[in-house]
């Protein structure tokens, strides 16, 4: 048993400049989703869904800052978006097989769905890159003031 429970929190400068242990494991699950979700993903679906989703856990993960909580406004900027992406991707597969199957007449809805969809991952791509761009000032400036 620990006897100082605040041990988990780095007090070395040089394990502050580390990713934090929350977004390390949500580049690994994504790591490992994304390539499962490529080699099933023609034969499921669902498994295409998979690597999507590990996709968007790699980009939260690279839009984490530093400090007490790691995830940031950017990160919750690209959670939304990321959840979007994936919403609208399932949308547009069930009102294409919908179109497909001959219950439905083939409308507009695919095509708004698609854009919506790539609009909400051009968000999250430009959430992951803010979040980084962000943390890369932060360490600028805190360099910057030790000297």
């Amino acid at each position: 048993m620990l006897s100082n429970p605040d041990t988990s929190q780095s007090v070395n400068p040089a394990d502050a400049a580390k990713m934090p242990l929350g977004a390390r494991r949500l580049v690994l699950i994504g790591g490992l989703c994304i390539p499962v979700g490529l080699v099933a993903g023609p034969y499921l679906f669902g498994l295409q869904l998979i690597a999507a989703a590990g996709v968007v856990a790699v980009a939260i993960a690279l839009s984490y800052r530093r400090g007490q909580s790691w995830f940031s406004r950017w990160s919750w900027l690209t959670t939304a978006a990321g959840a979007l992406w994936v919403i609208a991707t399932v949308a547009y597969w069930l009102s294409i097989m919908a179109a497909v199957d001959g219950s439905s007449s083939p409308s507009s809805l695919p095509t708004v769905l698609f854009y919506l969809g790539m609009a909400a991952l051009a968000v999250m791509v430009f959430g992951t890159i803010a979040g980084w761009t962000s943390r890369l000032l932060s360490d600028r400036r805190s360099v910057a003031a030790a000297r």
